[in-house]
């Protein structure tokens, strides 16, 4: 866990505004699939909704996941080449 801290302070400038606007894009990826679940607890019209809103959740977790990834991945791969 540290050493991920460690690299998570160490990050290229370049690959961590992208870390953040990733992070960015995912969490009004959530807003939008809590607003949608909020939809469906409140009008039980459309019983879609309920899934809909599941996957929006589960997609919006996954971006944050593979962003972090990705961005360690990448970060990683760019300090053995300059080696």
């Amino acid at each position: 866990m540290k050493k991920i801290l460690i690299d998570l302070k160490n990050l290229d400038k370049k690959i961590l505004s992208v870390m953040k606007s990733c992070l960015k894009y995912s969490f009004w990826f959530l807003i939008i699939a809590t607003i949608v679940l909020f939809t469906y607890e409140a009008f039980y019209a459309i019983p879609n909704l309920f899934y809909i809103g599941l996957s929006l959740f589960k997609t919006g977790l996954y971006l944050i996941v593979a962003c972090f990834i990705c961005g360690l991945a990448f970060n990683r791969i760019q300090k053995e080449l300059k080696f």
